[in-house]
């Protein structure tokens, strides 16, 4: 039975859903089904991402079957001629109201004219790919209906993201210190396992100024890097350029934040657990973890060590 967890403040009470229509545009290719995809750029938000060939909100109270009609025209200049509903996908993700959605899919298989790209600003190509062989960067709710349409296996409803819960893993100082000089403060082979032993399977969300500490992706583990550089790539990661991205990505289930302070201030008020480990000194520093509020928070383990302790705080179900 999974234990309750209480929503950040800004998805308490009526929280209203964004709703948006997408077009899974298909042709029989040489070698199989095919579907239409955009590169996605200069939105601001999973840009060099593959999306759906158009998609937009539903504007003006307007109705779904509206929206798909006005984007595939606008996006890529046909005429919808026959197409049918595929599945709807109610998703949520921690990240705030605007990512509280209503995504509804249709299966596009006829339409009048040539798709051609005709926002460039928000799309850097557009591609005919193998429904069985996606890219590796697809949007991960639009994986998840592309790899369904495939399949066979697509329910007519999907909840995705609402069982998200935030584990914050830090290794900190009496004072709170967490790094300096680019490193930690200090080195603890045994904290070093325990962080192993927490996060194995997992996802990691991290900072750049994280990653180039740990200089590697560590085995065993999905890592997704926070990064203003949209340039930035690395063996083992997956660059996204806020946190926004970083949470889409980090799925379902429990997600570890793992530094640096910046990140810790910006998830702790959304995170369901902290996982710390509480080190005696008090050592010069220049990032500090943020303070463990009680009013929010309650200890419910602590394993002492020579020097330190592993605690665990949950977040008060009232708090």
């Amino acid at each position: 039975m999974s234990v309750p967890r209480p929503a950040p403040e800004g998805l308490r009470g009526r929280v209203p859903l964004l709703a948006a229509s997408y077009a899974v545009m298909t042709r029989e290719g040489v070698d199989g089904r095919e579907v239409l995809l955009q590169l996605r750029q200069g939105t601001g938000f999973m840009d060099g991402w593959w999306a759906c060939g158009a998609a937009g909100h539903v504007e003006d109270a307007g109705s779904p079957t509206e929206a798909l009609h006005r984007e595939v025209e606008e996006e890529l200049g046909v005429r919808v001629e026959v197409c049918a509903p595929l599945t709807t996908v109610q998703r949520s993700t921690l990240a705030g109201p605007r990512e509280q959605r209503a995504d509804f899919f249709f299966h596009v298989t006829q339409w009048s004219g040539e798709p051609t790209l005709l926002e460039p600003d928000k799309a850097a190509e557009l591609r005919w790919w193998p429904l069985a062989e996606l890219p590796e960067r697809v949007v991960p709710h639009e994986r998840l209906v592309l790899e369904g349409l495939h399949s066979g296996d697509l329910p007519p409803f999907v909840e995705m993201g609402h069982d998200q819960r935030l584990v914050l893993v830090a290794a900190l100082g009496a004072n709170r210190a967490i790094g300096v000089d680019g490193g930690m403060p200090w080195h603890l082979p045994e904290d070093l396992k325990h962080f192993k032993a927490l996060t194995m399977g997992g996802v990691m969300i991290m900072g750049r100024r994280t990653w180039d500490s740990i200089g590697r992706a560590l085995p065993g583990r999905t890592t997704v890097v926070i990064t203003s550089d949209h340039d930035w790539s690395a063996p083992g990661a997956i660059a996204v350029h806020s946190l926004a991205e970083a949470l889409v990505v980090g799925g379902p289930g429990e997600v570890f934040i793992v530094g640096g302070g910046e990140i810790y201030r910006q998830t702790i008020e959304l995170a369901s657990r902290l996982e710390l480990t509480e080190i005696d000194a008090s050592p010069e520093a220049e990032v500090f973890f943020p303070e463990v509020d009680a009013q929010h928070w309650h200890e419910t383990r602590r394993d002492p060590r020579e020097g330190f302790d592993f605690v665990t705080y949950e977040r008060n179900l009232t708090g």
